[in-house]
């Protein structure tokens, strides 16, 4: 697999695809380019069916993602009209994160900053290192951070979290992110891809097309309860019971043996 921007690099490793953010120099921070990548690689993951689990890293040893490039933003954010088209832009890079149907795990090694929070809060699962730093710097830079942002953040942490965070502008530590519940767990630098891989890859021996419905059923949850529709994930629910690996995955409770899945 392909991306159309040499900082945003995608690759398969069956079962799970890797989105790097492929910048180090700059700490992996994100451009317009990399943003607009982001979709179609996400889409090709999507359709790929030797995918099950997509996960998003920083390429290097220091960073995740540190934010949005804010050495460029007198080119694209100069102001209002600019600004909505760079917000349009990087929405759709995190509604594609979000919307994806297989599960997705941020692999934060370092800062995860303003932007690359957003990713990470876009995933499904957020696994980092024990050196990791957590910041959305909005209010020391003066600019309009996206109130979608704030939703992202609030169905993580909560309000009351979730206010500290942004109105405060400063760092968290890995431990103060894993007690305000947002990332799930904490590593040693040394074995945060082992832990990842070995996470992402139980999650893949799962019935693909249950993982499928359930990520629905939670993305229609946190919608707007006027926007939810519940028959969109009750009709990929009624799908596993007329799927082949429902036959599946009951000959192998019988014959107490591990499945083996197909997503059919």
């Amino acid at each position: 697999m392909t991306s159309n921007c040499p900082q945003l690099t995608a690759a398969t490793s069956a079962p799970l695809g890797w989105m790097t953010f492929n910048d180090p120099a700059k700490h992996n921070a994100i451009s317009m380019a990399m943003a607009q990548a982001v979709p179609p690689v996400m889409q090709a993951f999507d359709a790929d069916p030797n995918v099950r689990v997509v996960v998003l890293r920083g390429a290097g040893e220091r960073a995740f993602a540190a934010g949005s490039n804010i050495s460029a933003f007198g080119n694209v954010r100069n102001d209002a009209a600019q600004n909505r088209h760079y917000h349009e832009i990087n929405e759709a890079a995190y509604n594609a994160v979000y919307a994806c149907s297989k599960p997705t795990v941020a692999m934060i090694n370092g800062y995860c900053i303003g932007g690359g929070l957003d990713f990470a809060t876009s995933c499904d699962i957020r696994i980092c290192s024990e050196h990791s730093r957590f910041a959305i710097p909005a209010v020391r830079l003066g600019l309009g951070y996206g109130y979608q942002g704030q939703v992202r953040m609030n169905r993580i942490v909560g309000p009351m979290h979730g206010r500290d965070i942004f109105f405060s502008g400063r760092q968290y530590s890995a431990q103060e992110a894993l007690a305000m519940g947002l990332v799930h767990e904490v590593v040693p630098a040394e074995h945060l891809q082992a832990r990842v891989e070995q996470y992402a890859a139980a999650i893949a021996q799962n019935a693909p097309m249950t993982l499928k419905a359930l990520k629905q059923g939670f993305i229609e949850l946190e919608r707007d309860e006027a926007e939810r529709d519940m028959g969109r994930a009750q009709a990929l629910i009624d799908a596993c019971f007329l799927s082949q690996d429902y036959h599946e995955g009951r000959q192998a409770f019988a014959a107490k043996r591990a499945p083996n899945f197909k997503g059919q």
